[in-house]
Parts: structure tokens; C-alpha cells; sequence
């Protein structure tokens, strides 16, 4: 899955602690939530002053994405809080609970699905772009058909399967699931580019909000989608698509957002611009509530969150923030025993339950 050991287990916990906190969350207000902490930050590292991202988090907290080098080559790296280059040109761009990284790289200006791997690096031998695995090393993506278009696809043990468009000459997956199904674009006969969803063969086309397009970014392993679709209007918005309907998600007060990250207790995480367009802030998103990412972090930290791309299944949160005028890759860690608890006493033992499982957290992922 893109984006995303042993008591209790890791679902079980993340929905339970989601619940609470969410619970926590909707009763006491956004208010309340700008004084207190629920995140703690770490700096991943530096993206430079050129294009670079921080594109997923596994469970166990490794983050995958990209930055460019002075000559505007795209590196590949790991951060932990510096940037750690893998082999080749292109970027990482998924990771499962292995740490098994899946992207791309270059070879001319030939591009190939690759895989890093316990510090080896493997050609897959398929001309495209990888894009996501799962925890059984399926693998998702675009690949360069033998007439020069691009189809997403799947592999499995070398296996590839081409998922065909939705009418026109263009697809990529872009995130898989555990049961292999997946999330992707692909342009139509008419010649716009439309979200899908897919079991492994074909596409189901998931519309829009009355505009053109839409981009299918995120799945879970409950068939939840995120992305981004085009309203009448032409602006876009961030939507989940579950049970066959598009929901639109709103904005944090600007004109557009957008979705990139779903956990499996589905919890959405993207930037929105802000009231006046000027500046874009991440959010975090859940029970029909979109909070800006900024209300909840320490208190003078420095850091302003622009963009949150991936969110893993114990909740850290990943992306691009600045801090000090300049650009980093960050991860937000649930900080529950920080969490500041209004009354009533209700709200305070949902807090406290919150202390215990976060203290667990922490020891769980050693």
C-alpha cells in the first residue's frame, strides 16, 4: 500500500487509537486543539532549494521520496533525519512493511520500475514508473506498452498484468492494497484524465464533482480511495470515495485541496490552500472534520506544515514543511501524553486512555 510489530496488533491499535482521539478531536473543537499539542515533529532532512518530496511512511516509520542535486538530476533517497541516497537517478516513491522501497530510475532517458532492498538495488525489467507495493511485493505502477503508451499495471512474481485505460491512451496505478487492488488516473475518450478504481482487471471510473478530472491517489485495504477531483467550477477539491459515491472534502478556507496519503482506519491526510490563496497548509482529515496541521503542533516550533503526502497506519504523518525559511521533510508523531484535555471528565479519561496506548506505541515500534 502506498504510503503504509507484536501485541496489540497494529490495526487494532491504530483503529482503536484513531477513535479516541477523533473522539477527543470532534468534542472539544478546533479551538481547544490550538492549545495543545497531538504532534511532535522531526526534521527528515533537508529537499534543497529544488524540486524534492517525501513521498510515504511504512508502519515502521521509514520514509521514502526524491530530492534533486545541483546538475537537476533527481536522487532517490531514505530519510531518518538525513537524506540517504539509494542507487541510481529517479525517485522512491513506496514502501512496504519490509522496507522494500519501489520507484524508479533512469537509464538514458529510458525509465524502469525499481526496487531497493536491503541495500541492493534490482532492475525489474519493466520500462515505466513504479509507484507502490504492498506487504506481499505486489507491485503498481505505469509501464511503456510496445506501441509507446503508457497502461498502469501490476506485478506479481514478475508477472505483469496491464490494466488497460479508461478510453484513451494513458493510465497509471498509483497506490495497491493488501488485496491487491488499486487506485490510479487515466485519461478518457474525451481526452480528460479521470480517477479509477480497480479489482486487478479493468478500471472503474470514479467520476468528478461536475468538472473535467480527477485523480485517484490513495487506497486502503477497505476499497477507500483518496484524491482530488474538479468541481463545475474548475477548481479542484480533495474527495474519499467509498461505497460507490464521491465525498467532497472541502477546504481549509481557499479555493482548492488536494488528497495524497489514506491510512486503513481512514484517516486522510493533503494540503489545502487558505483564505486568500496565498500560502497552502497539510491537513489531517477524519470523520468529516478537515483540521490544518499547524493547529497541532507544538506551540512556537518554528515549523509550518505546506503539504502532508503519506500517513501510516500508527498515525505519523509525512511531507514538506519550512522551518527557518528553508525547506525539510518532516514527520509528525502522535504526541497523545502531550495533548492538552478540556472537561468534562469524560474528555479526561479518553485522554488518558490515550497516554496509555501511545506509551505502547512507542514501545511496540522499539
Amino acid at each position: 500500500m502506498r504510503l503504509w510489530n507484536a501485541v496489540p496488533h497494529p490495526l487494532l491499535f491504530s483503529k482503536l487509537s484513531n477513535a479516541l482521539v477523533w473522539s477527543f478531536f470532534l468534542l472539544s473543537g478546533p479551538l481547544s486543539l490550538q492549545a495543545g499539542q497531538f504532534f511532535s515533529i522531526e526534521n527528515l532532512g533537508s529537499v534543497g532549494n529544488s524540486a524534492g518530496t517525501v513521498s510515504a511512511v511504512s508502519n515502521s516509520g521509514l520514509a521514502v521520496g526524491f530530492v534533486t542535486d545541483s546538475f537537476g538530476d533527481q536522487i532517490p533517497v531514505t530519510f531518518n533525519g538525513q537524506v540517504n541516497p539509494l542507487a541510481g537517478y529517479g525517485q522512491a516513491n513506496g514502501v512496504n512493511a519490509e522496507g522494500t522501497v519501489i520507484g524508479t530510475t533512469f537509464s538514458g532517458s529510458t525509465p524502469f520500475v525499481t526496487e531497493w532492498s536491503s541495500g541492493q538495488i534490482t532492475n525489474t525489467g519493466i520500462s515505466g514508473y513504479g509507484t507502490a507495493i504492498n506487504n506481499a511485493g505486489e507491485i503498481a505502477g505505469g509501464y511503456e506498452t510496445s506501441t509507446g503508451q503508457l497502461h498502469a499495471f501490476t506485478s506479481t512474481s514478475g508477472k505483469l498484468s496491464d490494466l488497460g485505460t479508461l478510453g484513451g491512451n494513458w493510465s497509471s496505478a498509483n497506490s495497491i492494497n493488501a488485496s491487491g487492488q488499486l487506485a490510479g488516473t487515466s485519461s478518457t475518450r474525451a481526452g480528460v484524465f479521470n480517477a479509477f478504481f480497480s479489482n486487478g482487471t479493468g478500471l472503474v471510473d470514479l467520476g468528478t464533482f461536475g468538472g473535467a478530472s480527477s485523480y485517484g491517489l490513495a487506497i486502503n485495504n477497505s476499497a477507500e480511495i483518496a484524491g482530488s477531483a474538479q468541481k463545475a467550477t474548475g477548481l479542484m477539491n480533495a474527495f474519499y470515495w467509498t461505497g460507490g459515491a464521491l465525498h467532497d472534502m472541502g477546504t481549509l478556507g481557499g479555493s482548492q485541496s488536494y488528497a495524497y496519503g489514506l491510512n486503513n482506519a481512514g484517516t486522510i491526510v493533503g494540503s489545502s490552500w487558505m483564505p486568500g490563496n496565498l500560502v497552502m497548509h497539510g491537513f489531517i482529515y477524519s470523520g468529516g472534520v478537515m483540521i490544518d496541521l499547524n493547529q497541532l503542533l507544538p506551540i512556537n516550533s518554528g515549523w509550518t506544515i505546506n503539504a502532508a503526502y503519506g500517513i501510516n497506519d500508527v498515525g505519523d504523518i509525512v511531507g514538506i514543511g519550512t522551518l527557518n525559511g528553508q525547506s525539510y521533510a518532516f514527520e509528525l508523531l502522535p504526541d497523545w501524553a502531550m495533548a492538552q484535555t478540556p472537561e468534562p471528565a469524560s474528555l479526561l479519561l479518553a485522554a488518558v486512555g490515550l497516554l496509555a496506548l501511545g506509551k505502547l506505541r512507542r514501545s511496540s515500534r522499539g
